[in-house]
């Protein structure tokens, strides 16, 4: 029984469901998306103290087969078409078939119940989620998009935001809190809750708005407010209209990040980093327009990461002019994957596997970095909007952007696309049989241009630049075969040629710094824990630093492949090495230091050593957020001394002349 108090919120909620609009016209359309034919009013309540919901769904029209599912906690109290009871069949746990009437204009479904917390879905006082494959609510099998009216009531002291643009002011009242969303055209409806303040600002007509815990709040919101109010600017001239009219950035007890249409997650601890601002929430502000904006077609692979990951995180790597040095980072990454990886990035659906993520973030946005090269600012700019303009609020594939981008720079490019999303790996280049010679007019410098590996050739405009007595000259040279010969002419002394110096390629660095990264990737990676005494405590740190656990070893063999990692304390770890005739720490290495990981890349070696257990376990914790690091130092507080990545060397890309003078 649902108790007195639930039964006067029934009598609120059939209010609420009536007082929901009939059309969709609250929020403005992007030019191009189309609206949905079918319409779905929605009024939910939720408490989450006890985790009861209680809802109504309208449908129009319904669907030709009434077949839904409904979390198996959950109990239809009342189903009607056109205001007809009509019987319903539950032919198994949380699966209903209804006999619908032929040319029926209206399906409605009550339902109400306990929500059990599971994957996709957590309720509780502290914060709720209700995601949109989180059966919560009736799920039809062939409803495809629909418009979404969602009215949602919390008790008093928590706040709610849903799917979809903010639909006037929310309600506080002695009811608790109620508040509208509208969205156009979507396929799933979501909420959370939380004991939030709200705060918000108006940006170019779009409501921004935080809801934060009151601890949170006075810390934190103004400058969420302020970073998404400017990061909503800079994104909206470059991709077009932000597609909703509100964006609300909430917390959750949860450690997520998670872009709805119209809000995003962050996890309470997550908010007070101070790199958040700076990073992340721009990550999840950008895929308002790719992914809860233009829906990702997940059967043709996943584009939404690499594209939101290309204009925003390395946007602002740009404008802080650190976007050769994120290149190059991503490059070395991208060498630590195992030869045992290949995979082509079409494979990539989403996924919490690094190795995946690294296809589909990091090669995905350089992907995306040589096709801006390729075409220019202006066409990929333009690209972007007319793909956002088409397809707003649809499902889009990798093809779509291929036309799109076709389009705006006026020439063929699904083949060039294709093959980087259809070939594993990327291409080691080589520069061969350089010659300079001056001529009558100038200088002339003739070569051989290489690239390798198991699935080449890629196509690729490979930028070679020479220094000259006069200033840096590039020109870029197509390779869309294994080898290709150039032949470079310049009006001023070339003193020497480069391939590639600042990264703009998607390629294999042969030889690559050796990272944290490679031990925490290969499948046969072992483990040296020195003393035995901390043999169990540090496989544990260990395996929640890397996220996944490494095979302990007790004498380990140092020829081979496989990457070892040996952790202890200073004098245990410096006797080892030295028995292993292997080297003490770099010189780049501060002696301050109280902790510290360092590799040894010819021995396929990584160290983390510190004088205390403590410093010990602290710098094993933060190593998750360092796997790109060739060498680490930490003081006794955990605090970053020095940290960096082993020099890249590119012997065979770099070719010196003697002067002529």
């Amino acid at each position: 029984m649902l108790g007195c108090a639930w039964r006067v919120v029934t009598a609120l909620l059939l209010v609420l469901s009536l007082a929901l609009p009939a059309h969709g016209s609250e929020s403005a359309q992007s030019e191009g998306a189309s609206e949905s034919e079918r319409e779905v009013q929605m009024s939910v309540l939720l408490e989450p103290s006890s985790q009861r919901i209680q809802g109504e769904m309208i449908v129009r029209p319904p669907p030709l087969t009434g077949t839904f599912r409904l979390d198996p906690g959950l109990e239809i109290s009342e189903a009607l078409v056109d205001d007809r009871a009509l019987f319903l069949q539950e032919s198994a746990a949380g699966r209903y078939r209804l006999a619908m009437p032929p040319k029926a204009e209206s399906l409605t479904l009550r339902w109400s119940g306990r929500l059990e917390a599971e994957d996709g879905r957590m309720v509780s006082p502290e914060g709720s989620l209700l995601a949109g494959d989180g059966g919560w609510y009736p799920q039809f099998a062939e409803l495809g998009p629909f418009a979404l009216h969602i009215e949602v009531q919390v008790p008093d002291g928590q706040r709610a935001v849903a799917t979809g643009s903010l639909v006037e002011e929310p309600l506080v009242d002695d009811t608790g809190y109620r508040v509208r969303h509208f969205h156009p055209r979507t396929e799933w409806a979501e909420l959370a809750t939380g004991p939030w303040r709200e705060r918000r600002q108006a940006v170019d007509g779009v409501r921004v708005r935080t809801l934060f815990p009151a601890e949170l709040d006075d810390a934190h919101a103004e400058t969420y407010l302020a970073h998404s109010g400017r990061y909503l600017a800079q994104f909206s001239e470059r991709v077009g209209g932000y597609p909703y009219d509100s964006f609300t950035i909430a917390a959750s007890p949860a450690p997520l990040g998670l872009a709805f249409p119209g809000f995003t997650l962050l996890g309470e601890r997550v908010i007070p980093l101070p790199f958040i601002p700076h990073t992340s929430l721009a990550h999840e502000l950008m895929h308002a327009w790719w992914g809860a904006g233009v829906r990702v077609d997940y059967p043709s692979g996943n584009w939404s990461e690499a594209l939101t990951t290309y204009l925003a995180d390395y946007h602002l790597d740009e404008l802080r002019g650190e976007a050769s040095d994120t290149r190059r980072r991503w490059l070395v990454d991208l060498a630590a994957l195992p030869d045992t990886f290949d995979r082509p990035l079409a494979d990539f659906r989403g996924s919490r596997d690094p190795a995946m993520r690294l296809l589909g973030y990091q090669h995905g946005a350089m992907l995306f970095h040589m096709l801006r090269q390729r075409i220019g600012d202006e066409a990929f700019d333009g690209g972007l909007k007319r793909f956002a303009a088409r397809h707003m609020h649809q499902t889009a594939s990798w093809d779509d952007l291929a036309v799109a981008f076709s389009e705006a720079a006026d020439e063929e490019l699904r083949d060039f696309l294709g093959a980087w999303r259809y070939k594993p790996g990327r291409p080691a280049l080589s520069m061969t049989a350089v010659e300079r010679r001056e001529t009558e007019t100038g200088w002339q410098v003739e070569g051989v241009l290489d690239q390798a590996g198991d699935h080449a050739p890629w196509p690729l405009l490979v930028p070679v630049v020479a220094e000259t007595r006069s200033g840096p000259v590039r020109h870029d040279v197509a390779l869309a075969t294994r080898q290709a010969k150039f032949s470079l002419s310049y009006d001023a002394e070339p003193l020497s040629l480069t391939v590639d110096p600042d990264h703009d390629l998607l390629r294999q660095l042969d030889p690559a710094p050796f990272i944290l990264r490679h031990v925490a990737l290969h499948p046969e990676s072992r483990l040296l824990v020195l003393p035995k005494a901390l043999e169990a405590q540090g496989k544990e740190w260990v395996q929640q630093a890397l996220g996944r656990p490494l095979a302990p070893v007790g004498e380990p063999a140092l020829d081979g492949e496989a990457p070892l990692l040996v952790l202890g304390n200073d004098d245990e770890v410096a006797n080892w090495l030295a028995g292993q005739a292997l080297p003490e720490p770099s010189a780049l290495l501060p002696a301050l230091g109280e902790a510290r990981m360092w590799t040894l890349p010819e021995s396929r070696v990584a160290v983390v050593s510190a004088a205390e257990p403590d410093h010990l376990r602290r710098l094993v914790a933060s190593l998750r957020h360092h796997q790109h690091r060739s060498y680490l130092v930490q003081d006794a507080e955990g605090a970053t001394l020095e940290a960096g990545v082993w020099p890249l060397d590119e012997v065979g890309l770099r070719v010196e002349f003697s002067s002529s003078r």
